[in-house]
């Protein structure tokens, strides 16, 4: 997987070898594969999934009075397994939550504990809220062990980098068409060979296309002094 700096090294490679066309073009794509390819801190950050051993915390509420309490001091500890954990909304809640990361979270009651639920049956048929639910741990990764360097999911780093890659990224979109659009008229448009304006015609011997004032004097190329107007042009 090559890293941010590789490709800005490949791209500046590329503009000693490459015309300016190619050039813009190397240039997107280089930006589009930063703009998307995950860094090396972000893959490190683990999720939470199926099988995991937990450590998180939460507020439960239900039918308006406070449940239970966890904190990053006492947390719930617990193996998330489908079928053993409950209630299955929360398990579904917690599936895929990165390390460190919190949500607040509503399980309506067909989600929720079930009669049968000897700790919580009296919740059974409730709605329950959790907020602030937030992991701690994953398998024995505490969430303060991972790398910080200011551009971890939602950090302003983070949101900041992605925005002005992708303005960027916007711009050399622009720029690469708006160069395909002057270099290359007869495929992005009916320009002049010449000032790359709009042309008025077709020079009937080379045809190339021509604006008024560059074909005033003839056609710079093969010195033809007739010139087959556009139709919409007249």
């Amino acid at each position: 997987m090559r890293s941010q700096f590789d490709i800005f090294l490949f791209t500046i490679f590329s503009y000693m070898l490459m015309k300016r066309t190619q050039l813009f073009l190397v240039i997107l794509l280089s930006l589009v594969v930063v703009q998307y390819m995950p860094s090396d801190s972000l893959a490190a950050i683990p999720v939470v999934e199926d099988g995991d051993m937990l450590a998180f915390g939460y507020t439960l509420t239900a039918d308006a009075s406070i449940v239970e309490i966890y904190t990053e001091e006492n947390p719930r500890r617990i193996f998330v397994r489908v079928g053993t954990f409950t209630p299955p909304g929360l398990y579904n809640a917690l599936l895929g939550m990165a390390l460190g990361t919190n949500k607040d979270v509503v399980v309506p009651p067909e989600e929720g504990f079930l009669p049968t639920d000897i700790d919580h049956a009296d919740l059974a048929g409730l709605t329950l809220y959790y907020t602030n639910l937030k992991v701690f741990e994953i398998n024995g990764l505490y969430y303060t062990d991972l790398p910080t360097n200011g551009t971890e999911p939602g950090s302003f780093g983070y949101y900041a980098i992605r925005v002005g890659l992708g303005l960027v990224g916007a711009a050399a979109f622009v720029g690469l068409v708006y160069g395909g659009y002057r270099l290359y008229p007869k495929v992005f448009g009916k320009r002049c060979a010449i000032c790359k304006t709009l042309a008025i015609g077709t020079c009937t011997k080379c045809g190339r296309k021509f604006c008024e004032r560059c074909y005033s004097n003839g056609c710079p190329y093969c010195k033809a002094r007739t010139l087959i107007r556009f139709k919409s042009s007249s």
